[in-house]
């Protein structure tokens, strides 16, 4: 897995999901990182939805990550005409939130 790659995203999306059951929450921690969430919509005849994720691990060793998820319509709202998701690491070593996000697949996987 590398940070980026389509098995990062499906993991990012797998732990986001399971730490947010019923996506009621904006703002919630899993093993020690804070998880912040935003959501931007606009319907209209060209209509996109933008959701952010920030997450910040404060222990040692520090590291922030932006993931960003955005999806566009045209008339027809049934069908995407643009999905796709970008990462961005603000601050930290690669190596220590690929670690992190590793450790929480195998207590998925368990």
């Amino acid at each position: 897995m590398r940070l980026g790659d389509n098995n990062f995203f499906n993991l990012f999306q797998r732990l986001a999901a399971d730490s947010n059951k019923n996506r009621d929450c904006d703002e919630w921690d899993i093993a020690g990182v804070c998880w912040r969430r935003h959501r931007h919509i606009e319907w209209g005849p060209l209509s996109y939805q933008i959701e952010t994720h920030e997450l910040r691990h404060a222990e040692r060793p520090h590291w922030s990550l932006v993931f960003v998820h955005e999806i566009w319509w045209g008339a027809d709202r049934r069908k995407a005409i643009r999905n796709t998701h970008w990462v961005h690491l603000e601050s930290g070593e690669r190596r220590d939130v690929l670690k992190w996000f590793e450790a929480r697949l195998e207590a998925l996987d368990r």
